[in-house]
């Protein structure tokens, strides 16, 4: 019974509808004037050259540049001797790259440990991210805010070591006296090593 009043419902309403969707004898639609709003409605816009595009994105990524420098500086002390000006454009910069090397991830050192050069670090959480110095020579960072604490040398791998994500980063400690730093995008896979005693 329900299926009975509901076809009918629906039989009345297109009954009412169907007039204003049907052409008249001048094969006009029966809209009227208002019908070539349908067929005109990119008439008069202006087509966007390249030039214009590049310029309006390089515009616009200045512009986010410049608010993260700002928004930094507001969070930590300009004059503090823990924070390194030229360092705190580059972390910037290097967060608006597109070469896939501008993520960061954040790590967990669980003991007091040394980079090969002889640099101590503490245990705590640390921010893990890459840079590139040369063709196929990288870096890791280890950095806290805007203060770079420690940088390892890195190995770049095909190996993906055991991670199910495309980007990833993460410190293990793999034997009794080195911990592991991974690193990975999809485009690049680093590692780099800490030890302890």
């Amino acid at each position: 019974m329900k299926h009975l009043y509901l076809f009918i419902s629906v039989f009345i309403c297109m009954c009412f509808l169907m007039p204003a969707y049907c052409e008249d004898e001048n094969n006009e639609s029966s809209w009227g004037e208002n019908s070539s709003v349908f067929s005109s409605g990119f008439e008069g816009q202006k087509p966007v050259t390249d030039n214009s595009f590049q310029k309006t994105l390089k515009m616009i990524k200045e512009r986010s540049l410049t608010n993260k420098q700002k928004k930094m500086r507001q969070e930590v002390q300009p004059f503090s001797p823990m924070s390194d000006e030229e360092y705190l454009k580059t972390f910037v910069q290097e967060q608006t790259q597109e070469d896939g090397t501008a993520n960061s991830h954040t790590v967990m050192i669980p003991i007091k440990a040394y980079s090969a050069e002889g640099k101590y670090i503490q245990p705590g959480y640390y921010k893990l991210s890459c840079r590139k110095l040369a063709k196929d020579l990288y870096i890791l960072e280890l950095s806290q805010g805007t203060n770079k604490v420690l940088s390892v040398n890195a190995m770049q791998t095909n190996n993906d070591l055991g991670q199910e994500t495309l980007s990833f980063g993460n410190a293990e400690i793999i034997d009794h006296n080195r911990i592991r730093l991974i690193y990975g995008t999809i485009d690049l896979n680093l590692v780099g090593y800490l030890y302890f005693n």
